[in-house]
C-alpha cells in the first residue's frame, strides 16, 4: 500500500481479491480483454468491466441489487 500525503491509498483489487471476497463469483478475463464476473450460486448474475476495480463495483452493485429483490431468507 503506497502513502499519500493524506492517508494510505489502497491497492487495486485483484480477480483473487474478488474471489475472496465474494465467494459465490468467478471472475476472468475475456478474449475482449474486459474483466468478467458470473456468479455460480444461486440467482445468476453476470457482470463485467474494464478494470477489476469496476468489476468490483459491479458486483457489489448486482448483489445490493439481489438483497431488495429476493424474498427474505433467500441465499
Amino acid at each position: 500500500m503506497s502513502q499519500a500525503p493524506d492517508g494510505p491509498v489502497p491497492a487495486e483489487p485483484t480477480a483473487a481479491d474478488i474471489q475472496r471476497d465474494h465467494p459465490h463469483w468467478r471472475t476472468w478475463v475475456g478474449v475482449d480483454r474486459l474483466c468478467h464476473g458470473l456468479r455460480t450460486q444461486g440467482a445468476a448474475l453476470t457482470a463485467r468491466s474494464e478494470d477489476w476495480q469496476g468489476l468490483l463495483d459491479e458486483i457489489r452493485s448486482a448483489e445490493a441489487m439481489l438483497e431488495d429483490t429476493r424474498p427474505r431468507g433467500w441465499p
